[in-house]
C-alpha cells in the first residue's frame, strides 16, 4: 500500500507540475516501503536524497514558470519552497545521525506526507489556476 495516494486534490491540471508531483510521490512511497520493510539506513538515506534532488528540480522548474507568467504570488510561493527544502535537509541530517531510526522514520514520513498533501492543493493549485487563466486571455 502506498504511503501517499495522489487523488484529485493533488492534480493541479497543469501537466508538467502534475508529472513532477507523481515522480516525487512515487519516491516518497518507495522510501515508506523501504522503512516499513526495515531496509538499511543507507538505502533509506539514498531514497531521501533522491526525493530532495527531484524536489529541488521541481521547485526550480516552478520558480522559472512563475517568473515567465509573472505570477503575482511568486515571492511567497518561492519562500515556501525554500522553507520546505530547508526543513527537508534538516530532517535528512537528523535521519543520518539519529540513533532511534523507527521513531525518526515515522516523523520523516509524516513530514513528507504533509509537505506534499498540503503544498499541492494550496500553493501549486493557485499557480496552476493562474497559468490556466493567463493562457486563456
Amino acid at each position: 500500500m502506498d504511503w501517499i495516494a495522489l487523488d484529485e486534490r493533488q492534480q493541479t491540471g497543469y501537466t508538467p507540475i502534475d508529472e513532477d508531483h507523481e515522480q516525487v510521490v512515487e519516491l516518497i512511497n518507495e522510501l515508506a516501503r523501504a522503512i516499513t520493510q526495515h531496509q538499511s539506513k543507507a538505502v533509506c538515506t539514498e531514497l531521501l536524497e533522491r526525493i530532495i534532488q527531484n524536489t529541488k528540480a521541481h521547485f526550480a522548474r516552478e520558480n522559472r514558470l512563475m517568473a515567465e507568467v509573472h505570477y503575482p504570488r511568486a515571492e511567497g510561493h518561492m519562500a515556501q519552497h525554500a522553507r520546505l527544502l530547508d526543513e527537508a535537509l534538516a530532517l535528512k541530517r537528523w535521519f543520518e545521525t539519529a540513533s532511534v531510526e523507527s521513531v525518526m522514520s515515522v516523523s520523516l514520513l509524516h513530514f513528507l506526507e504533509n509537505w506534499w498533501t498540503e503544498h499541492i492543493p494550496t500553493s501549486d493549485q493557485a499557480l496552476s489556476d493562474f497559468i490556466a487563466s493567463a493562457k486563456s486571455r
